[in-house]
């Protein structure tokens, strides 16, 4: 089991009388390991499901741009299944069932999503691949349906079970971990991917909808382990508690800017979604494997480094400085994907792990926030905070995935050749621009008047954050080494700590 050290800082560190029993530390500690190799499980899921693999198997169904930008914006759709969802799970208080049933769904579906498409080209040919990719965009809807129910119940869950002093640093351990198996995962997949390319487009559909299949086993393994979590009891609420749960969070004016800028981010980044594996494998001219590395292993491995160090600056600094070194580092990020050619891919990969490290920045400042609403506390709302804050981000990205589409399909025959010996100007580079100046109305309309007590300047953030991975860089990391070479990568999983935006996924 992954026991965790971050659980050992937060139960010790206080004065005895508010330490707990042994037994009751046992448990929690078993129960976070479940939740942590759940993940390790998840993210060759997670990996094998998306990147390259869900791009080509689109490709291969002849998908038009705005269906891209359609399969962009499902996910979004999809969530606001959390508000019924919402309704449910406070209503019963059954957070743990429904997270179980909502998730299983999630995960099953990805067998009629590989098998049911592939089935309708052998048995109609060529000619039913518009029809094929509608029930390819509908099955995927379905699935997404599953995470939108069950979301906010890992969330409320997750909030009464994770000590909230340790939470940021706890699941940003959680999420490196996930890593060791993501980024082999990422590799396979896009080399057994170049492979079969060698021997046509059918081959690729093939193969990845046994990629599928495969994730789909490693999905569900990963929720099977929570099988072995207890629950929390919650007392379901009366109906019209339900009601007015929902408008307090519509009348918290710091959740609201909360949302609202984290909406506006994701607005931004959903623009170029999916079509920024279309520019690489099109314009770019990167392999399968590249676009894996690029797109999956350069931020996975960018998260390894910057998730503890977002996870203790949440905990220590804050969250809006996290969101405002975050938001503004991600700007000069976005219009720099217009000077990426086939002659300087390496600039791909820089761009990839610095719009994955900012990105960790908001993902943890959003995820920490309504987890500081959504557990069992006298305020009021619940996980009606959890889904309040899923539709207006799911809404956001909803629209962008759907604008971004409708971009794409209106410029798709559109050049332009500003300056000679410049690459010319195509619908990419005007959804990079657009991504940029959006996050900036983010930053200049919420972010000033977004208030925390007891936040630090993002200043102070920034030198502590600095401070940090230099200390990471010098100790952390040769520590480990030496552990590795000393007792063995089965006994660093047993005594170190086992360590995900809203819409993603939940467990």
């Amino acid at each position: 089991m992954i026991a965790s050290s971050v659980i050992n800082e937060s139960l010790e560190s206080p004065p005895a009388r508010f330490r707990r029993p042994p037994r009751a530390v046992s448990a929690l500690r078993r129960s976070l390991g479940f939740i942590t190799l759940g993940w390790v499980f998840g993210a060759v899921w997670f990996t094998a499901t998306s990147g390259a693999p869900l791009t080509l198997f689109a490709q291969a169904l002849h998908a038009s741009p705005f269906e891209f930008g359609i399969l962009t914006a499902i996910p979004f759709i999809a969530s606001l299944a959390s508000v019924p969802g919402s309704f449910l799970i406070d209503g019963t208080g059954k957070r743990r069932r429904i997270f179980l049933w909502g998730l299983y769904v999630q995960r099953v579906m990805w067998f009629p999503i590989a098998l049911v498409p592939v089935w309708m080209l052998g048995r109609y040919g060529p000619a039913a691949a518009g029809e094929a990719m509608f029930v390819f965009l509908a099955l995927t809807f379905i699935m997404h349906c599953g995470q939108g129910v069950g979301g906010p119940a890992w969330v409320s869950w997750m909030a009464d079970v994770v000590p909230g002093r340790v939470c940021g640093k706890y699941f940003s351990r959680r999420r490196q971990w996930a890593m060791l198996t993501a980024i082999p995962a990422a590799l396979f997949a896009g080399l057994f991917l170049d492979y079969q390319g060698l021997h046509g487009p059918t081959a690729v559909l093939h193969w990845c909808a046994i990629i599928f299949l495969c994730a789909a086993v490693f999905g569900i393994a990963d929720i099977t382990l929570f099988q072995f979590v207890p629950d929390v009891p919650r007392e379901p609420q009366r109906p019209g508690l339900l009601l007015r749960s929902f408008a307090g969070p519509l009348r918290d004016r710091r959740f609201l800017l909360f949302a609202g800028l984290v909406g506006t981010l994701t607005f931004a980044i959903q623009l170029v979604g999916q079509f920024a594996n279309l520019y690489l494998l099109d314009v770019v001219k990167v392999t399968n494997t590249g676009a894996q590395l690029m797109l999956l292993v350069a931020p996975m491995g960018a998260q390894l480094f910057v998730l503890p160090i977002w996870g203790i600056a949440s905990d220590r600094m804050g969250k809006k400085p996290l969101l405002v070194l975050a938001a503004l580092g991600s700007v000069p990020v976005a219009l720099a994907w217009c000077f990426l050619t086939p002659g300087d891919q390496w600039l791909g990969y820089v761009l990839a792990a610095a719009g994955a490290a900012l990105w960790t920045g908001v993902e943890v400042a959003n995820f920490n926030f309504v987890l500081e609403f959504a557990g069992s506390s006298d305020r009021q709302g619940g996980t009606s905070y959890v889904a309040v804050n899923s539709v207006i981000i799911n809404l956001a990205g909803c629209a962008g995935g759907l604008a971004a589409g409708g971009i794409a399909q209106c410029l798709k025959d559109w050049h332009w050749s500003p300056l000679a010996g410049f690459k010319p100007a195509t619908f990419y580079d005007v959804l990079f621009v657009t991504s940029a100046l959006l996050r900036v109305v983010a930053i200049v309309g919420f972010l000033p008047f977004l208030h925390e007590p007891r936040a630090r300047s993002a200043g102070h953030a920034l030198r502590f954050m600095v401070g940090a991975s230099w200390e990471s860089a010098t100790t952390v990391i040769p520590r480990l080494m030496g552990r590795v070479r000393a007792t063995g990568v089965v006994r660093i999983a047993h005594r170190s700590e086992g360590v995900a935006m809203p819409t993603r996924r939940a467990a």
